[in-house]
């Protein structure tokens, strides 16, 4: 008899194929849905939100894994090409896709579970090329903006190459998503301040200009009020006892330092703006105009106090009667609102506190009217604050 020579089996039926067909299609939606899982995943850790994510993650991806390699076991011993056995093949497959569909469930629960810190972080990585390619822009346009200024901005130099050094940063091999979209909205920001302040060079010079011619005149006046000062000092010390203007006894020598202060200041700004260096005269000019205003301050304090002196000198029960006004005012409200006894207390000491100001100024030889007035000024204001916390109580 002659014996009939081995052969492979028959080739594969439409159900075989159809499994496979089957298998494959879910295999590579397994495949996508798992890259894209485990990406928003990194991305999450990477944003420092996902902390929690990576023992979960690790097993539906082992799950993920399993089916895989279950689909390709079977595409290897089965490859219905011809070259290899086809009994079998469609079991095989059709337990793969059980596998896959397992693995593609645990996918989707995962990601159900974990959508916020998912999607976020998903967003962050898609948003990331927009927000890096928005740098590089902001960046070109500032170049472009700096260097065609009319007037040039040492500012506007310092952001730009702040932002350049910055841009360098966008591709460093080691950073996280976190820190690549810090950068680009660092390289942003910075770029868009350097053009801003290219634009403004300008309008700088411009006001620099117009301040000191100015702030010329403003000292001048300064120096006069300055000449002004001694004979002020002088009625306060003869008209009034010695606490009554202790505090200002050298207000007239830092007045001057002040001046002298704003001297150099001036001749700063006059400088850097001879050299074209707008944004460090700028920078002078606002120096000089707080000198200034130090000056005018220790000045006013000075004739303030005589002019508010001879005021309560002249009339002191003026001051007391418009003092216990404002007092009596607050307790009125406390009583309306019946919340005495919150703030009954606080207005009795008050009260207790204008009497003995009072009794103090009658009594004393030499009279400190100035610490009569900051008393008085402190019994209102303690008044004023109890008449807000009250109507922010009856608000609430």
């Amino acid at each position: 008899m002659f014996r009939r020579p081995d052969r492979r089996d028959d080739g594969p039926d439409e159900r075989s194929l159809a499994a496979r067909d089957a298998a494959t299609q879910g295999f590579l939606a397994l495949d996508r849905e798992q890259q894209a899982a485990a990406a928003a995943v990194h991305a999450a850790d990477q944003l420092g939100t996902g902390q929690r994510l990576a023992g979960a993650w690790a097993q539906v991806a082992s799950v993920g894994d399993a089916a895989t390699e279950a689909y390709l076991t079977a595409a290897r011993d089965f490859p219905l090409d011809g070259t290899g056995p086809v009994r079998g093949a469609r079991e095989a497959d059709e337990r793969a896709l059980k596998e896959i569909e397992r693995a593609r469930e645990s996918i989707r629960r995962f990601r159900s579970q974990h959508s916020r810190i998912l999607d976020e972080a998903e967003f962050a990585l898609r948003g990331l090329p927009q927000a890096v390619q928005e740098a590089r822009v902001a960046l070109t346009s500032a170049r472009a903006a700096v260097t065609q200024a009319e007037v040039r901005s040492r500012r506007a130099t310092d952001r730009l190459a702040e932002a350049e050094a910055t841009a360098g940063l966008l591709d460093a091999p080691a950073a996280g998503l976190r820190e690549r979209r810090q950068t680009a909205a660092r390289v942003t920001e910075l770029a868009s301040a350097a053009a801003s302040l290219a634009a403004e060079a300008p309008r700088t010079a411009q006001h620099v200009r117009t301040a000191l011619s100015s702030i010329a005149t403003r000292r001048s006046a300064a120096a006069t009020k300055a000449d002004g000062m001694e004979p002020a000092m002088s009625a306060l010390r003869r008209e009034f006892s010695e606490p009554c203007s202790k505090d200002l006894i050298d207000a007239e020598a830092r007045t001057r330092k002040a001046i002298a202060e704003s001297d150099d200041a001036i001749a700063a700004a006059r400088r850097h703006a001879d050299a074209g260096d707008w944004d460090d005269a700028a920078d002078a000019v606002a120096a000089a105009r707080a000198a200034l205003g130090r000056a005018e301050e220790r000045h006013d304090a000075v004739v303030d106090r005589l002019a508010e002196l001879r005021a309560v000198r002249k009339d002191p029960a003026k001051f007391a009667a418009d003092a216990r006004f404002v007092l009596r005012d607050a307790q009125r409200l406390v009583v309306d609102r019946d919340l005495v006894a919150r703030f009954g207390q606080v207005l009795d000491a008050q009260s207790v506190r204008l009497e003995n100001a009072t009794a103090r100024l009658a009594d004393g030889v030499h009279p400190d009217y100035w610490f009569f007035l900051t008393e008085l000024r402190g019994v209102e204001q303690r008044a004023r604050d109890v008449v807000a916390d009250v109507r922010g109580t009856h608000a609430r």
